[in-house]
């Protein structure tokens, strides 16, 4: 296939998956998915080989989800008819907790099985204790065995019914499952045009000159910015109790690089493990931003990458681990893989983000329905190696902010103000960027649950090649600092404050006080950045 005919093929084909990704959005009835973007849709060979992502949150597109490979292990394809979809949320599967959930749908063209959609996205409640730190992954909610939930066409019954017996929010969850269910369906209508269009019996041909393409891409990036060699970093996560340490060992050997937590903490008895899918998710993504972030995500990008931990640490626990809170310290994964390549690859790099707090809120409505909708709210992105950080911007998640309009209208609170955290961002000779100052009050007669976590909030963001630390960050209830990852119960007239910490400056700043003269003028220079309510 020469190259002219690759890229048109290539961007008709991404153009399928994008349709499934807005019939997600357009349905789903959760602000995570609407607002947030947590979610994804992808394509795959009839194998579970990733051939197509959206261009969605980088969690749930920046890996090789082998939920397809294990459910065709229970659902061969032979058994697969058109309609028929199947759902899991097996954390040790797809996206590392409960809360996210993958329909898989065989994708058929002319009677033969040609690929297969799956469409993932975070339900806002899936049961579960929120009152208490879980123990196990059978406290954490709903556990969905691989199931068929359309049968040629027709809903599994059964299937919603145990849901919602098992959720807070039933409606709003069986809805968001439908709009997966419609992205499915959106990819089968897509990508049956797309091959009745282009003449071609199935993605054969097209799927081997893409991965050739970007595991080539891929495979010179690395041997062309990374000496083969052996390289060492790590850093600290605050867990519960001791703090939990990321140890990594990068091997680079011609144009491959083996990926190693070895060292790493073993793992917890709280939901602050990582399975070994989301450990690769953060691994590879961080990778691909550094080396090839315009290449495209597909099983070709990412197989020179090979990503591995002892089993029994943290970063990948054995079964039934509690994993709840896994972003609270899978997020940080890449700085450990940063640190170990920071002298080989100093053009490129990212000092330390301040990351985000992610927050849930649950509780009851005057008219007794129930609610539970999640928000997050970011910290500074680090300073880059020619670029200043950028200010409120997640990384590595790239997640959105949620409207201060939206929550109010969603939940029962108050903002009472969300604002830059001026000078918190590192200096150097170029500075992070700041953080934010986030507070609202509880408007609700009833109590209501609210559980921000974030995983570094005491240990500063580290600056890169000699920048300054960024500042850390803080949770206070009425004024009092509380823990992080800690459930509260709101009376109404309580205020939480949430501080996100700044991030990392990059080398030396020439001289402390240009560098903060600097800063605060490019702060005033805009005027959404004055420290003033946004």
């Amino acid at each position: 296939m020469n190259a002219v005919d690759l890229e048109v093929l290539w961007s008709r084909l991404v153009t399928v998956v994008d349709e499934a990704a807005y019939a997600i959005l357009r349905t789903s009835m959760s602000k995570i998915v609407v607002e947030a973007r947590d979610f994804g849709a992808l394509l795959l060979d009839p194998d579970g080989k990733l051939l197509i992502s959206d261009a969605g949150v980088a969690s749930k597109i920046g890996t090789n989800s082998i939920a397809v490979r294990e459910l065709l292990k229970q659902f061969p394809r032979e058994t697969l008819r058109p309609g028929d979809m199947l759902i899991t949320n097996n954390p040790w599967w797809i996206m590392g907790h409960l809360n996210d959930v993958a329909i898989v749908a065989p994708l058929f063209h002319a009677k033969r099985l040609v690929g297969f959609a799956e469409c993932m996205a975070h339900m806002s409640d899936i049961g579960g204790c929120l009152s208490a730190s879980p123990r196990e992954v059978y406290e954490e909610g709903f556990i969905i065995p691989p199931t068929r939930i359309m049968e040629q066409g027709r809903e599994n019954e059964t299937f919603f019914n145990l849901l919602k017996a098992n959720v807070r929010v039933p409606l709003q969850i069986s809805s968001d499952l439908r709009a997966l269910i419609s992205g499915c369906q959106v990819m089968q209508r897509e990508l049956d045009l797309f091959l009745t269009g282009t003449r071609m019996p199935d993605l054969t041909r097209l799927g081997a000159a893409i991965m050739t393409h970007s595991r080539k891409t891929m495979r010179n990036a690395i041997r062309s910015a990374i000496p083969d060699g052996v390289y060492h970093g790590e850093t600290l996560i605050e867990g519960s109790g001791t703090p939990l340490e990321i140890k990594v060992t990068v091997t680079a050997s011609d144009g491959e690089l083996d990926i190693d937590f070895t060292g790493s903490s073993p793992q917890r008895d709280v939901g602050v493990n990582c399975t070994l899918v989301y450990t690769h998710v953060w691994s590879v993504y961080i990778v691909k931003c550094l080396l090839a972030p315009a290449l495209p995500n597909n099983e070709g990008t990412f197989s020179p990458i090979r990503v591995s931990a002892p089993e029994g640490t943290f970063l990948n626990p054995r079964f039934p681990a509690p994993v709840r809170l896994k972003s609270s310290s899978g997020h940080f994964i890449p700085d450990a893989i940063v640190e170990a390549l920071q002298g080989v690859l100093s053009d490129k790099l990212i000092a330390e983000s301040g990351n985000k707090f992610a927050v849930l809120f649950t509780g009851r409505k005057r008219d007794g329905h129930a609610y539970a909708e999640s928000m997050f709210i970011m910290g500074g992105m680090g300073a880059r190696a020619h670029k200043n950080g950028l200010h409120c911007a997640s990384f590595p998640a790239n997640s959105s902010n949620l409207p201060v309009e939206v929550l109010e209208a969603t939940v029962p609170v108050r903002v009472h103000h969300k604002r830059i955290r001026r000078d918190s961002g590192g200096a150097g000779a170029y500075a992070g960027g700041c953080g934010q100052d986030f507070e609202f009050e509880s408007v609700s007669d009833l109590p209501m649950m609210v559980r921000a976590s974030h995983g570094k909030l005491g240990i500063p963001p580290k600056g890169l090649l000699g920048g300054h630390d960024g500042k850390t960050g803080e949770i206070r209830l009425n004024d009092r600092p509380i823990a992080d990852k800690t459930p509260v119960t709101l009376k109404k007239g309580d205020v939480i404050r949430l501080v996100t910490p700044g991030s990392g400056g990059m080398r030396p700043p020439l001289h402390d006080s240009v560098e903060n003269d600097t800063r605060s003028q490019e702060l005033e220079r805009n005027d959404s950045l004055r420290g003033v309510e946004l």
